[in-house]
């Protein structure tokens, strides 16, 4: 696969004195803009095709993000006739589940309302694969033209109307707890951008097995550079040397990369198996945090070789301790242009987001180690280290970019 080739090379170019891998990108978040409109999302997985009436009168039909927009509240939703029910406020992550309009928490996934509705929307996707989005038949709309309330007891009249099969409870309560886990853990990252945060809350794409390899060697290698920036900045401060590069780049851009990588690795890997070219093993991409993961320890030899050499380079000196910053982001930046390359052709828009993301943040840290270098009197920067990486066509203003990354002397 292509990532264990690039490891082999990046390996070899270390081992000449001048190479890495993985680094990444900035987590700046953007302002949200204020609108007076209220707009959200329909979801379990995001619901096509169905009707809401807004509080001022007008009417609309979902669309394949489960979007909805209103001037005011209450917003109502129905399928034809048969009403599923309504909000009265929003919540502030734009979501509408069946929890939401049966008026329960959303951890109350085994409500005996809330499960009935769960089932029967999922019953009547079009191509019956809920992970891609549920949008609602032709057939059933034109079925359910009664004016009526949804009522629990009623699903399988509704499901015989409609001409569908009801989907399983236990399958339809774990795919709801797996929607509604899926917002919340992108709710829970506070540094995530909001387009980042609009990508991701959209329905699944389908992607290429290479694809999927690359999303698990993806958290493997911003893991990886977190860990040693952070390891490199501890050593070279305890010798009374401050390298805030370092610091600034691990825990307010690596952190928040390792999660929008842990995110995407959520919503498209649910079974080991997806992997066929790495290990998992005690890694757990969805729930762990950078500080229960071990430091420096991996269950992929390349990258653990990797770790250990870029540790003993960048220990060495000041200026060693840049030099790894600079080959780090260089060869991420390439090795994210070709899993761009792969995410296009698997139209997997949200992927792209995010891979844009992270290479936007490697060409601002990119500068940030190139300006600390120049800042010790080495004047080509980066450029010292040879033409592979010397890059002055990197942008310096990336969208992602940190303030944080901006502030060094006479960077831009």
């Amino acid at each position: 696969m292509k990532k264990t080739i690039t490891s082999s090379l990046l390996l070899f170019s270390l081992l000449s004195t001048t190479a890495f891998f993985s680094g990444c990108s900035d987590s700046s978040s953007s302002n949200e803009t204020i609108d007076s409109t209220v707009s959200g999302q329909l979801v379990d997985s995001y619901l096509e095709n169905v009707d809401y009436l807004c509080g001022e009168g007008a009417e609309g039909i979902t669309d394949i993000n489960g979007t909805f927009q209103c001037d005011s509240l209450p917003v109502s939703f129905k399928i034809s006739g048969l009403k599923l029910g309504e909000i009265n406020s929003l919540n502030s992550d734009k979501q509408v589940f069946p929890q939401d309009l049966v008026g329960v928490p959303r951890s109350d996934t085994n409500n005996r309302d809330v499960v009935a509705m769960a089932r029967f929307l999922q019953s009547c996707d079009e191509d019956a694969d809920r992970k891609n989005g549920i949008k609602i038949r032709a057939q059933v709309k034109e079925s359910l033209q009664e004016e009526i309330e949804f009522n629990s007891d009623d699903i399988d009249a509704y499901a015989s109307d409609a001409n569908v099969t009801l989907v399983d409870e236990v399958e339809a309560i774990a795919h709801l707890d797996e929607t509604t886990h899926m917002v919340e853990s992108i709710e829970s990252v506070d540094k995530l951008p909001a387009s980042l945060k609009e990508a991701l809350l959209t329905p699944a794409n389908t992607l290429t097995q290479e694809t999927k390899n690359t999303l698990s060697y993806m958290g493997n290698e911003e893991r990886l550079t977190y860990d040693v920036y952070s390891t490199l900045y501890a050593i070279h401060a305890a010798n009374g040397t401050e390298i805030k590069q370092l610091t600034n780049i691990a825990t307010k851009s690596e952190a928040t990369h390792i999660q929008a990588v842990q995110l995407l690795v959520q919503k498209y890997i649910t079974d080991v198996n997806d992997f066929t070219n790495v290990t998992l093993n005690n890694l757990d991409y969805i729930d762990a945090t950078i500080t229960e993961m071990p430091t420096g320890q991996y269950n992929i030899e390349s990258i653990q070789t990797l770790y250990d050499m870029l540790i003993t380079k960048g220990e060495q000196s000041q200026q060693d301790a840049l030099e790894v910053g600079c080959m780090v982001e260089v060869v991420d930046i390439n090795d994210l242009q070709a899993d761009l390359q792969l995410a296009a052709d698997s139209n997997a828009s949200d992927v792209v987001t995010v891979l844009e993301f992270l290479r936007d943040g490697s060409y601002s840290h990119y500068w940030s180690f190139d300006q600390g270098l120049k800042n010790m009197g080495v004047t080509e920067g980066c450029c010292s280290l040879g033409e592979e990486y010397c890059h002055p066509e990197y942008p310096q203003n990336a969208s992602g970019s940190e303030e944080t990354h901006g502030k060094q002397k006479g960077k831009h």
